[in-house]
């Protein structure tokens, strides 16, 4: 018997509009600190999400998870945004099996998100 593992990849999505409008709203320095904070402050909120998915209240994850989607739509990680909207709605639907396959999810495309925008803006993490 041969066993094939399977990975799951999807492609993500930055939004170039949503980064360029920032850019033009705040200056290009101001911009890229702003990015920069929206990044490292979504690598916490996943972490988050990671670590306290079976210990937390469904309020808790439903609010790191609505503001995941707030920081991801400012920054144009419209993947993600799409996403973590899905992950809040299955937690409000108190759906514990679609909310570990969302949550789950939401993790893999949060890193690729993550690492598809610091690269286009020379980000490090």
């Amino acid at each position: 018997m041969q066993v094939s593992i399977l990975t799951m990849k999807e492609p993500v999505y930055v939004n170039p509009d949503r980064v360029n409008q920032l850019v033009r709203q705040s200056g290009q320095e101001a911009a890229h600190d702003i990015l920069a904070r929206a990044v490292e402050e979504t690598a916490l909120r996943l972490g988050h999400l990671a670590n306290r998915l079976e210990t937390a209240s469904a309020d808790e994850l439903c609010r790191c998870a609505r503001s995941l989607l707030g920081i991801s739509d400012q920054i144009g990680l419209d993947t993600l945004t799409m996403v973590a909207e899905d992950v809040a709605t299955c937690i409000e639907n108190n759906d514990p099996i679609a909310t570990a396959a969302t949550t789950a999810r939401l993790l893999r495309i949060g890193e690729r998100s993550l690492s598809e925008i610091c690269e286009l803006q020379g980000l490090t993490r």
